[in-house]
């Protein structure tokens, strides 16, 4: 290709289509099971991430994929490992056969004991998915959802049709004795592809929903503090208007002390709730893409996390709106502050100035009848002389 001359790609072209062949969905048929494992992990824990994935690969009856754009994909006896790399959380999802019924086993049984739980960081979202096929004309009927009730042990189920009715999805959104989401998918005809697809949805929706909750401790610590910063900001605005001309030291001190405390509180959490919006954008896209339809007398996952989710969502984003507007207040009271001391300063100046002219005044006259006086002196002093 083109010997002797210069590459007319991009050097980053190729990478670049390649980024849109990313991280493949699954495709998968039959009866299937998933476990999924989402681990948050420091900076300094990334490596050992890798070493772990490594050490999986090279078993002799591990078959794996090369790893592609932080993804990579282990077969694991009838099992397949998918892992994928995240800014802030590795995840970990297995898909296996299920031979028996919803939510005996699970597929993460397939991976070596102890393997798992010995990679380093903290789980911050785990969901297991069972499914099971239903023909369309059962879906929603009495004895259907009496089967899926025992699933999730009578409680009140959230769920519904999704993408044109040729599936049904199933949750009630509390921890299992593995500490994980359950879904229960019911396929009425799902393609290959599609099943692939809606598995991975469901693993990203419950993992994009925690990554998003990151946020609410530190928003729920941040709402007080920034009430009480707000509290001293409208009596140090107060106090400026009730000071003389002249005492602005003061406050000038404290408006600098309330503004490196607004400061301090903005680079704690801007980070957080930057990535927070960005999460809560990408759940809300996976939620879109379910394309759901209601079953009478069932909320679909869309209303209860409208319902339930907003309102932390709301936390964190008046938490993030309200250090932003604080802290736009305070640079507005610091400039209103330093534009009275500026006009103080220049009528001290005035004052000085026109101190300066009359003493200048004075000395022009004092010269003049010392000049005067000289006058007198050498006329007095030939006068003698003669």
């Amino acid at each position: 290709m083109n010997d002797g001359l210069l590459d007319p790609f991009h050097p980053q072209y190729r990478e670049l289509h390649a980024e849109l062949l990313a991280r493949p969905f699954p495709v998968v048929s039959g009866q299937v099971m998933v476990a999924h494992r989402a681990i948050l992990f420091a900076p300094a824990e990334t490596a050992a991430h890798r070493v772990a994935v490594a050490a999986l690969a090279a078993n002799p009856t591990v078959v794996a994929a090369p790893e592609e754009n932080g993804f990579q994909i282990l077969r694991v006896g009838a099992a397949e490992l998918r892992i994928e790399r995240h800014t802030e959380f590795t995840s970990f999802t297995v898909f296996a056969p299920q031979t028996g019924a919803a939510f005996v086993e699970s597929a993460i049984d397939h991976l070596p004991a102890g393997w798992l739980e010995a990679i380093p960081g903290q789980i911050i979202a785990a969901v297991e998915i069972a499914s099971e096929a239903v023909p369309i004309e059962e879906a929603g009927t009495a004895k259907t959802m009496e089967r899926v009730s025992e699933c999730f042990a009578q409680q009140r189920l959230v769920g519904g049709w999704i993408v044109e009715r040729i599936a049904s999805v199933w949750s009630h959104f509390r921890l299992d004795d593995r500490q994980a989401t359950r879904f229960l998918v019911q396929s009425h005809g799902l393609t290959p592809g599609r099943y692939g697809r809606l598995l991975q949805r469901l693993v990203e929706i419950e993992s994009y929903r925690l990554a998003a909750l990151l946020s609410l401790p530190l928003a729920r610590d941040l709402l007080p503090r920034i009430e009480a910063l707000e509290a001293q900001h409208v009596a140090l605005v107060e106090r400026i208007g009730a000071t003389d001309a002249g005492d602005e030291r003061a406050l000038l001190s404290d408006l600098t002390n309330l503004s490196l405390a607004t400061e301090r509180l903005q680079a704690l959490s801007e980070s957080r709730f930057s990535r927070t919006a960005s999460y809560a954008r990408i759940l809300s896209a996976r939620v879109r893409e379910l394309r759901e339809e209601q079953i009478p007398g069932y909320q679909t996952i869309k209303e209860f996390f409208d319902r339930r989710l907003a309102q932390a969502m709301h936390a964190c984003e008046r938490a993030a709106a309200g250090l932003s507007a604080l802290s736009a207040r305070l640079q507005a009271t610091t400039g209103l502050l330093r534009t009275r001391v500026e006009v103080n300063l220049q009528s001290q100046n005035q004052l000085l100035l026109a101190s300066v002219d009359r003493r200048s005044a004075a000395q022009l006259r004092l010269q003049h009848n010392v000049e005067g006086l000289s006058v007198v002196v050498l006329t007095y002093y030939l006068a003698n002389l003669l």
